[in-house]
């Protein structure tokens, strides 16, 4: 017998061509009669339904993970929903130091576009216009940060600290002491007294961070451009208090700006080289770097009586330097979302356009005034573009929700 014959004992199985009726074996009585055995090849359809049948009777396995259903068991389960995030609602609370800087580009705008009216003999009017816009939105800022710090005095110490974000409350300083140069040649004694209190309060905000920077665990991958607007913007003291009077002491600022600035200057241009790029809301920072340069030259000019020797002419050089190897970078900085970061673009090219105009009333010459009104002409651009930018980022709701100052990691 083959492997493929099988003894048949059910009659159904053992069926010849008749039908199911057949018997299946015939056998003679008596002992000594061998037992006479029909054996057919199995068909492969009924052995087909056998297998079928066996697996019905199979009985569920049952797992301790997936338990069987019952009756009572509805037949589809309910897909739980993920619960949505809840949006957070603007607040006070929110509103980040950052926002001097957009004060301290609209005085510095409005401080270019008066040194070029005087050095061009134009009419002052359009210089009060701007000057008097700055100084309402200053007061603005002012005030609602006043507010937020009698009522979030804990965001108020922790944006202090923040390595990013600190550096922006020397920003407040730096433009009152700027607006306070318009009241210089009408109101000398407010404007020593104005300029006095910001002077301090910027040397103050300088040494308490520079003392953070030194107490903490900070990376060379935290520097950024934003770190130069402390410590650097102590140039502005002399360039506002040498017209009052105060000659030693604008020295004796000059040389802690002058430091620091070489000192940053390394350790960021380091960073830049050697580290990641900076995040993209950092980016426009980088034009941060055209300011030390640019308020150096301010400074050594008004300490030395409006003279343009040298050094100064050094210091223009390296401004404009700076501003070439900066160029390459607009269309990829352009290409970034709008934030309020971009008010970084401003106040530098501001003092860069004040440093072209002095240059250019001091030595004369068709270059140096085609330099000067090329300068006014780029910030106005600037200055243009981020104010309807932030109009927009405004009725957009924006300026109080919260947002990250990134940090990259070590």
């Amino acid at each position: 017998m083959s492997q493929d014959d099988r003894a048949v004992t059910d009659p159904d199985d053992a069926a010849g061509p008749a039908g199911r009726d057949a018997p299946a074996a015939e056998t003679a009585p008596g002992p000594s009669a061998p037992v006479k055995t029909v054996t057919v090849k199995a068909k492969p359809r009924k052995a087909a339904k056998r297998k079928a049948k066996a697996k019905k009777a199979k009985p569920p396995v049952s797992t301790p993970d997936a338990p069987p259903k019952t009756a009572s068991e509805p037949k589809t389960a309910a897909v739980a929903e993920a619960p949505s995030e809840v949006p957070i609602p603007a607040s006070l609370q929110h509103m980040p130091a950052g926002l001097f800087g957009a004060g301290l580009g609209i005085a510095g705008f409005a401080t270019a576009w008066r040194e070029t009216l005087v050095a061009f003999e134009l009419s002052p009017v359009p210089a009060i216009i701007l000057a008097g816009i700055a100084c309402g939105v200053f007061i603005a800022l002012l005030a609602l940060y006043a507010v937020k710090v009698l009522r979030h005095f804990d965001a108020v110490k922790a944006e202090f600290r923040h390595p990013i974000q600190g550096n922006f409350f020397a920003a407040a300083t730096m433009t009152a002491m700027i607006l306070t140069s318009n009241l210089v040649t009408t109101l000398p004694g407010i404007a020593t007294v104005i300029w006095a209190v910001a002077a301090i309060a910027n040397l103050t905000v300088t040494i308490v961070i520079i003392s953070i920077w030194m107490s903490r665990d900070g990376h060379i991958s935290h520097a950024a451009p934003v770190w130069f607007i402390p410590v650097v913007g102590n140039l502005i003291i002399p360039i506002v208090g040498a017209p009052l009077g105060y000659t030693d002491i604008g020295w004796m600022m000059f040389a802690v700006g002058l430091l620091f600035w070489v000192v940053l200057f390394t350790i960021v241009f380091y960073r830049l080289l050697f580290e990641s790029r900076l995040e993209g809301p950092l980016r426009p920072s980088l034009f941060i770097l055209i300011a030390p340069p640019s308020l150096c030259f301010i400074a050594y000019a008004v300490l030395n009586g409006g003279l343009v020797d040298g050094p100064a002419v050094m210091f223009l050089g390296l401004a404009l330097f700076t501003l070439l190897i900066l160029l390459p970078q607009v269309p990829s900085l352009l290409r970034l979302p709008f934030g309020l970061g971009w008010w970084s673009y401003t106040f530098p090219l501001a003092a860069l356009s004040v440093a072209c105009t002095l240059y250019a009333d001091a030595v004369g010459g068709v270059v140096p005034a085609a330099l000067a009104l090329a300068a006014i002409a780029l910030v106005t651009l600037a200055v243009t573009v981020v104010t309807v930018q932030t109009i927009r980022y405004i009725l957009a709701g924006k300026v109080f929700l919260p947002t990250e100052s990134p940090l990259p990691k070590p």
